[in-house]
């Protein structure tokens, strides 16, 4: 195929898979904001069941990234990916008809049953070349915080419109536009085909991207359970304009990134580019509790993003060319089951030492980690990440 053709192909089907987990992530973000004051009013609710209803999702999400990771590598990755869709699209139906706390636990944690992340990295990492995928990973981390942006400023407003049943419906038609999406992509892959089987992988630098995306989603909530508050008590942001923050940060992030991953997927160095981003993280949540200036947090976040981002997208790709093809679905599940580990840890932790420490010990704590790690990270990378493995 020629190169302006299968990169064309590349881009389109990047787009097909992140508008699909767009459109899954909007029908979870939408409903996280304003779920604890909503749920109040269904029977049965108690400050510790609704806490379980937003939990009950990620912890059945992190049980079955892998079964559905060893399915794809057996039935394919399109069929499991609809299955996982029309799971999630049952667990909402269930949720929007709920009359009980205990029906809305069993609705979300049907959603959550739903288990495609991994899937969906292992089919972008089919239909792609290795040095385009941190592009394409990058495309599809776009398009989760595209859809982060616009929940934020979307939730309150529909919220108050369609209620906390309507909004489970509206993530019904969400789903159902993601198995028509996901219909287009190819069951197929292309010809070309990584040599690695499931039999000759390393382990070690498996379980060290899988630690590293721990860590990365683990920070993430963590950040997003502290700054809030933050934004409110420290620089009188009320929270319908948080995203008056977010979107320039967000924006500013992403034009600073999409260079630097062009050179790293063509130069197929991301193991080098990862204790870099995991510095840029930890300066971002050590010196954002002493911003006095708007200048000064609106810097802080935007490294954040970029950070995140880069990692979002490297990581992924990195992992889908250590694994080679065959075994590809299993590897991203334990992966993504180690992502939405690290989502409910950082929730837990951001709440515990906010609560008992402050914001302020919680971001700096969370600084330290993170420089910790990048300091591991290049101490290892040499050995266990040679450049171009895998491809």
């Amino acid at each position: 195929m020629p190169a302006a053709r299968e990169k064309n192909r590349e881009i389109r089907y990047a787009a097909t898979l992140s508008g699909v987990i767009a459109l899954r992530m909007m029908g979870l973000f939408l409903i996280l904001p304003v779920f604890m004051v909503l749920a109040r009013d269904i029977p049965g609710y108690t400050p510790l069941s609704a806490g379980i209803a937003v939990g009950a999702y990620g912890l059945t999400q992190a049980i079955l990234q892998q079964p559905f990771g060893w399915l794809s590598d057996r039935w394919g990755r399109r069929p499991v990916m609809l299955l996982g869709l029309a799971l999630f699209a049952i667990g909402s139906v269930l949720a929007a008809l709920s009359d009980s706390m205990g029906m809305l636990i069993a609705g979300r944690a049907l959603q959550g049953c739903g288990a495609i992340a991994g899937v969906a990295m292992a089919l972008a990492a089919d239909v792609t070349r290795p040095e385009r995928r941190p592009l394409v990973m990058a495309v599809i981390g776009i398009g989760i915080g595209g859809a982060f942006l616009l929940s934020m400023v979307l939730s309150v407003p529909l919220s108050t419109v369609l209620g906390l049943h309507g909004l489970f419906w509206l993530t019904v038609a969400f789903a159902v536009a993601g198995m028509v999406l996901i219909a287009t992509v190819p069951s197929v892959p292309p010809a070309h085909r990584e040599v690695t089987t499931s039999d000759d992988v390393d382990m070690r630098p498996v379980w060290i991207l899988s630690l590293s995306v721990f860590l990365l989603h683990c920070l993430m909530t963590l950040f997003f359970v502290t700054l809030p508050p933050m934004l409110v008590t420290r620089f009188g942001f009320p929270l319908q304009s948080h995203w008056k923050v977010y979107v320039p940060t967000m924006l500013l992030a992403v034009a600073f990134m999409l260079p630097i991953l062009r050179v790293v997927g063509k130069n197929l160095s991301e193991h080098r580019l990862l204790p870099r981003a995991f510095v840029a993280l930890a300066l971002a949540m050590a010196l954002l509790p002493f911003s006095g200036y708007w200048a000064a947090l609106g810097l802080c976040v935007t490294a954040y993003f970029v950070g995140f981002n880069l990692l979002e997208a490297a990581m992924p790709a990195l992992l889908a060319r250590l694994t080679g093809t065959r075994g590809r679905g299993r590897r991203m599940g334990m992966y993504s089951t180690f992502q939405f580990l690290g989502a409910f840890t950082g929730g837990v932790a951001g709440g515990w030492v906010s609560g008992h420490f402050g914001a302020r010990v919680a971001m700096l704590g969370a600084g330290a980690v993170c420089l910790l790690w990048a300091g591991l990270l290049k101490a290892m990378s040499r050995s266990f990440f040679p450049t171009g493995v895998g491809g």
